[in-house]
């Protein structure tokens, strides 16, 4: 997904669904926007509470595809610590 340029925003357990055979595959691209080379300004609602990146928070204008990676990370720490 980020290697073809796009951003998901909106990463949380309920768009990531898990197959039989352990396939991951994620859905609701409803937020989801190309990645920006001219770092045009984002809007900052863009992903649940509980997933937002700092740089989603802290309301900065530009940012990138990490804030999935970070959501991602927030995803795999629930999991974790149930």
């Amino acid at each position: 997904m980020h290697d073809m340029g796009i951003f998901h925003r909106d990463l949380k357990p309920e768009n990531l669904l898990w197959s039989e055979d352990n396939e991951l595959k994620i859905c609701d691209f409803g937020l989801s926007k190309a990645h920006d080379r001219y770092n045009m300004p984002h809007t900052s609602y863009v992903s649940t509470r509980w997933y937002r990146a700092p740089e989603i928070i802290l309301k900065i204008d530009s940012y990138d595809p990490k804030v999935d990676i970070f959501a991602l990370g927030c995803i795999m720490a629930e999991l974790y610590t149930g």
